[in-house]
């Protein structure tokens, strides 16, 4: 698949096909951690290690050991 991305122009960003336009490494972070707290997201690891735990249950080996 062709980049989508290239310019012929150093400098400035191309729009995309679907008009959105580049973000510098250091944007998307920031938009990304903007809309993860707009979800409700939290930094705090116990939290996180609860929220798992609610939807990944481990399934117990078999019992017939296969």
């Amino acid at each position: 698949m062709a980049d989508i991305m290239t310019s012929s122009k150093p400098g400035k960003p191309k729009p995309t096909k679907l008009g959105a336009e580049t973000l510098t490494p250091d944007e998307q972070r920031r938009q990304f951690i903007e809309a993860a707290r707009e979800a409700g997201a939290s930094e705090d690891e116990a939290e996180f290690d609860a929220a798992l735990k609610k939807i990944a249950k481990a399934k117990p080996p078999p019992a017939n050991g296969q």
